[in-house]
């Protein structure tokens, strides 16, 4: 009821705190299908934007995926090609230190299979998805994250989005804005867009309370959905672009 009588937030510049859903959800959408090496060697654009050793981010930001991980959606002991699922390291200290691969991505880049090789049933061959990714906790509280923000978005949970390679568009399912460093009023229709890389490196806070999220969902990608789980804490970010009134 609080939404339906919230003012739609004004459009302009942010710093923007994201909740671990919305966080999650951010990370697997906007990165994670990058880092999987079946697009990446087929496209010579996302050759040039995905080279091992570039910085994506400031020291504070690891990503990962790990398919070995117990009782989570994306976990299994195998992938379908027979690789055993492990930690797979995309962003390290804000670097890009590894690619997902099935045993044909990683022969024709000359890297290692990861474990990512997953068919929707035995009609389908394997191909590289994810299975459970996530921002990697960090330091900060929620309230030092917003205690010196005058005037931000609080951007919780996710209505709606799509991406295009670097480029992606985001609805959060509600939010509210942040005043002398204290959570203020409901506002909706928070749409956040940018540049990813760009985004990656505004990150200038990472929550000290990850979480899986449990409620999980299913990936699709040409072959019908998948089962995987995404986790993250709080994040903020600088300067984000939120289109509204």
């Amino acid at each position: 009821m609080d939404l339906l009588d919230a003012e739609t937030v004004v459009g302009g510049k942010y710093p923007v705190v994201l909740n671990p859903l919305l966080a999650g959800v951010f990370i697997h959408e906007a990165f994670g299908h990058l880092s999987e090496s079946d697009f990446v060697y087929e496209n010579p654009k996302a050759q040039e934007m995905m080279v091992l050793g570039r910085r994506f981010g400031q020291d504070i930001l690891n990503v990962f995926d790990d398919g070995s991980l117990p009782g989570l959606r994306g976990t299994h002991k195998y992938d379908d090609e027979g690789t055993p699922t492990a930690r797979a390291d995309l962003i390290k200290d804000g670097i890009l230190v590894g690619r997902l691969h099935s045993r044909e991505t990683a022969a024709k880049m000359g890297e290692r299979p990861t474990g990512n090789a997953r068919a929707t049933g035995y009609r389908y061959p394997p191909i590289v998805r994810m299975t459970n990714t996530a921002i990697e906790g960090g330091e900060t509280s929620f309230e030092d994250m917003i205690s010196d923000i005058e005037l931000g978005v609080y951007a919780c949970n996710m209505f709606g989005g799509q991406t295009m390679l670097e480029n992606f568009s985001f609805s959060s399912a509600y939010a509210y804005m942040i005043r002398d460093g204290q959570i203020a009023e409901i506002v909706k229709d928070v749409i956040l867009a940018g540049n990813l890389f760009t985004t990656l490196m505004n990150i200038d806070a990472i929550g000290d309370d990850f979480c899986w999220l449990h409620s999980g969902g299913s990936c699709g990608k040409g072959q019908g959905g998948l089962p995987v789980t995404d986790g993250a804490p709080h994040i903020r970010i600088r300067d984000v672009v939120i289109g509204g009134k």
